[in-house]
């Protein structure tokens, strides 16, 4: 059922821009890239939405390389949920090669991670879409406290990955950019996972509570700091939106018509 509703949503982008983003690329020479939420294969609960901050935090270390588009987290969630796709397994190449047709990606990242107490491994491979092949894995391994450290010794392997000779300008600001976005704390970082679950589910208000409490321990952080500032208007709609209806809602009791009852939050998996 889900191959059946990837392969019908492949065919739509098709038929409405064929090759436009692959065009694009060669004129500007830049890889357009894709980085899948990295699976939990640790079989541990507290790391089950970690794999969406490895992710994020891979997209904006790589960002700053102007021989590279990456294609938005958000993006990649929002497609994902629309398909009801669960990432699981590793993705396989082939499901790999039509999620990022879908985008209009060149290259798939996909990633997982394992834990083998004290130390944590992690493991990437790309795909090249166009073929379906893959051009290159990663795997980087050491303590599982110092996860800041292996994500970013993966992004380096991982710009090597896309045939990509780093310029000593470009090292530099890639180096500025991780320093930047520096959660040192497992802890946080496992926070900050949660934060973006429930933002990915939809329920605003509690994410932007969630980072803010992420962004006390980790005030440094340039990536933490963006999501606060993003998640601050959502959050400011959805308690608008919420204050609304329960105003109406009162109203109608007032007029002595039917009150109807207050939609819940949303449940999420977070």
């Amino acid at each position: 059922m889900h191959v059946t509703r990837l392969l019908a949503t492949l065919v739509l982008f098709l038929s409405a821009a064929p090759n436009a983003a692959i065009a694009q690329d060669t004129e500007t020479d830049r890889r357009i890239v894709a980085v899948l939420r990295f699976d939990n294969n640790t079989g541990d609960d507290q790391y089950e939405h970690l794999g969406r901050a490895l992710s994020s935090m891979t997209i904006s270390d790589l960002s700053v390389i102007e021989r590279i588009q990456l294609v938005e987290r958000d993006r990649l969630e929002e497609l994902l949920a629309e398909l009801d796709l669960q990432q699981s397994g590793y993705v396989d190449p082939s499901s790999a090669q039509s999620i990022g047709m879908i985008v209009g990606a060149q290259y798939v990242v996909a990633g997982a991670f394992v834990t083998v107490e004290p130390e944590m491994r992690l493991d990437t491979r790309i795909d090249r879409v166009e073929t379906a092949e893959i051009v290159t894995t990663a795997q980087v391994t050491g303590q599982r406290e110092a996860l800041f450290d292996l994500q970013q010794r993966l992004a380096d392997q991982l710009v090597e990955g896309f045939e990509i000779v780093l310029t000593e300008e470009e090292r530099q600001r890639l180096r500025a950019q991780q320093e930047a976005n520096r959660i040192d704390d497992l802890e946080t970082f496992v926070a900050y996972s949660h934060a973006l679950c429930l933002l990915d589910e939809g329920s605003y208000e509690d994410a932007f509570e969630a980072m803010q409490d992420v962004q006390r321990a980790a005030p440094g952080s340039q990536l933490v700091g963006a999501a606060v500032n993003s998640l601050r208007d959502r959050a400011g709609e959805e308690a608008r939106g919420r204050v609304e209806n329960e105003a109406r809602s009162r109203l109608g009791g007032l007029l002595g018509r039917n009150r109807q009852p207050e939609p819940p939050r949303p449940v999420t998996a977070c």
